[in-house]
């Protein structure tokens, strides 16, 4: 090593302990909190409230607790099972299930590693769904059996209801942070996420009786955003506005025919359902349907009858009808009184007369009527289509429709249950107690 080389580095020992001796207090700081950084940062992002964006969201409707949309209770909580998009229940709280081969005992198993948003460990005995006819047995802490009088093969599905400890502590990713009340109703519930260290937003949903109330606080800057509405009104044209529509194939626009009345029911009524299916110009609707269930159901079937415009077969299915009535009373409700009056003009180039009745709810003595009706996510409609039951709107009474409703829920096998209801789609379009026409589009309004 050179002499140069020594002088320099003896120079440089030198500086660094004449700079070590002045400032060391600086340097000892430094180091004490840089440790200190090292060890308590990662527990002060724990503890402390981390910034993060909250979005106030309109949706119209007025409801309880027990009531909220099922698209917030999802997000609360969640159901023993879940729906893949064709609607087959899959694992969510319980990790597997089984059926009897009679159909008449579930088993679930659920996951030991779910807990409440409180901290507290979900036990079998805090689930309780309420079913008529049917006991529940708890074997174990993540063991529950559900024995029913009659086979019910929809019962998984059914499970994918969200469940609640109590106050709306649920098990999903977002947790009931404050509840705004009048009386019994719930004006705004805010949402927050369960897990502090996602990257989520605060939720506050504002609940308005109307849809005119909920645009009337998105142009105040009361909310952000509505969701599923459907009357757009002037906010489309606003600057810095976002309106994007959403398809609905959970629900669809029909006409309805009562078959309870004189003129709509039996065979001839048959004849004249089908001459007016016939005679309604179903190109004006992008959305078109052909059938009851959801296009994205594993039991739907396109192989049904479309029933397109054909004024000829509609005027020949009228020659066969023993009385066409004088008039038709049309009815339907506010939001598609538009449609009522394009199938009004329809059937009126088979020269019959239409008189359109609106009223805020359709009346069980209709003769035909425009309406929506939600489709449930199993292909189970034993509700809306049995003969015996009050809820078949349009009271139709077919033994074979009837017969496959019976079938299709006391059967487990999943082959055959398909089988079952791609027949009972066929048989229903077929009978023609209702005109499908299409999914209902609604919009959700957003400010920039």
């Amino acid at each position: 090593m050179t002499d140069t080389l020594v002088k320099k580095l003896r120079f440089s020992l030198r500086l660094a302990w004449a700079l070590l001796g002045k400032y060391y207090p600086l340097l000892g700081i430094g180091i004490i909190l840089g440790s200190l950084t090292f060890f308590v940062l990662p527990y002060l992002k724990k503890v402390v409230p981390q910034w993060r964006d909250t979005q106030n969201i309109a949706v119209v409707g007025r409801y309880t607790s027990s009531e909220i949309p099922l698209f917030i209770q999802s997000q609360i909580s969640q159901g023993l099972t879940t729906l893949d998009p064709s609607g087959l229940p899959q694992p969510a709280i319980a990790q597997s299930w089984s059926v009897s081969e009679d159909g008449r005992t579930y088993t679930f198993l659920l996951d030991p590693h779910v807990t409440w948003q409180d901290g507290t460990p979900l036990k079998a005995r805090d689930i309780n769904y309420q079913f008529r006819d049917t006991t529940t047995d708890y074997v174990s802490d993540t063991q529950l059996v559900m024995k029913l009088k009659d086979p019910y093969a929809p019962l998984p599905v059914v499970m994918s209801r969200p469940v609640f400890k109590k106050a709306l502590v649920g098990t999903g990713s977002y947790k009931v942070k404050s509840v705004a009340r009048n009386g019994s109703l719930i004006d705004s519930l805010k949402l927050v996420p369960t897990n502090r260290n996602n990257h989520q937003p605060n939720l506050i949903y504002h609940f308005y009786a109307t849809e005119s109330a909920a645009r009337l606080a998105f142009e105040l800057g009361k909310v952000r955003s509505i969701v599923d509405v459907q009357d757009v009104g002037d906010l489309g044209n606003w600057p810095n506005t976002q309106v994007a529509p959403q398809s609905h194939p959970e629900r669809y626009v029909a006409v309805f025919f009562n078959a309870r009345d004189k003129n709509f029911g039996g065979s001839a009524g048959r004849d004249l359902r089908l001459a007016l299916a016939y005679a309604i110009d179903k190109r004006h609707w992008a959305e078109r349907i052909f059938g009851p269930l959801n296009p994205n159901s594993w039991a739907y079937t396109t192989d049904l009858k479309k029933y397109d415009l054909d004024l000829a077969k509609s005027k020949q299915l009228l020659t066969k009808v023993d009385h066409v009535p004088s008039e038709i009373v049309l009815s339907t409700v506010p939001a598609y009184l538009a449609v009522a009056e394009s199938v009004k003009s329809d059937w009126e180039k088979l020269g019959l007369k239409v008189n359109i009745i609106v009223a805020a709810e359709p009346t069980p003595d209709f003769q035909a009527l425009v309406f929506a009706q939600a489709i449930p996510v199993d292909p189970d409609q034993y509700n809306l289509w049995h003969s015996t039951q009050a809820t078949n709107l349009t009271g139709i009474d077919n033994p074979r429709i009837d017969k496959l409703l019976e079938d299709g829920r006391k059967t487990s096998d999943l082959s055959a249950r398909k089988k079952i209801y791609q027949d009972f789609q066929k048989y229903l379009v077929d009978e023609a107690p209702v005109v499908f026409l299409f999914h209902p589009q609604s919009y959700t309004i957003s400010r920039d």
